[in-house]
């Protein structure tokens, strides 16, 4: 026997090996989290930056830091938590990594259109672009399948000469 399992009638296709889309999904969320998850972190740092410490408004200066690195540890943390269930191969993380990111291309999308189209960045062109490449790999129909058959269903194990 070349495999121990077939696949489920309704998920058409043998998903016992996890895909190359599926694994590519997986290490470009992880990327994109631990950049989300940096953020938080390296504004906390600056907070105990002498240049920081030593401005001329330094106690507003740090609130306002901490204050975003609290603002944006929030979503990074959602995002760490949909990670995870994206790399264990949940529905749930599959759903919630996809409305995370969608959330925040929305964000940077608004922040593009609400400098004006008079002032466009051409940086913030590029990381909205970039931000939208985990939702177009997780809407593929391969991708979009392998999450949406459960475990069970997207597996199933051949019966054994004794068991027919």
């Amino acid at each position: 026997m070349d495999t121990d399992f077939v696949a489920h009638p309704e998920c058409g296709g043998n998903f016992a090996k996890r895909s190359s889309w599926i694994t590519r999904l997986v290490g470009l969320q992880l990327l994109y989290v631990l950049a989300m998850v940096a953020l938080p972190i390296y504004l906390l740092a600056l907070t105990r930056a002498a240049r920081v410490q030593a401005g001329p408004d330094a106690a507003k200066d740090i609130a306002g830091l901490r204050s975003a690195a609290l603002i944006l540890a929030v979503p990074a943390l959602i995002a760490l938590v949909a990670w995870f269930g994206l790399w264990k191969e949940k529905l749930w993380g599959w759903w919630a990594v996809l409305l995370t990111d969608l959330g925040l291309f929305g964000a940077f999308v608004y922040s593009m259109i609400d400098d004006g189209w008079a002032n466009f960045d051409w940086d913030m062109v590029a990381l909205t672009a970039w931000s939208v490449l985990p939702v177009v790999l997780l809407l593929l129909p391969s991708v979009r399948k392998y999450f949406w058959c459960g475990t069970a269903e997207r597996v199933v194990r051949k019966p054994t000469a004794s068991e027919l």
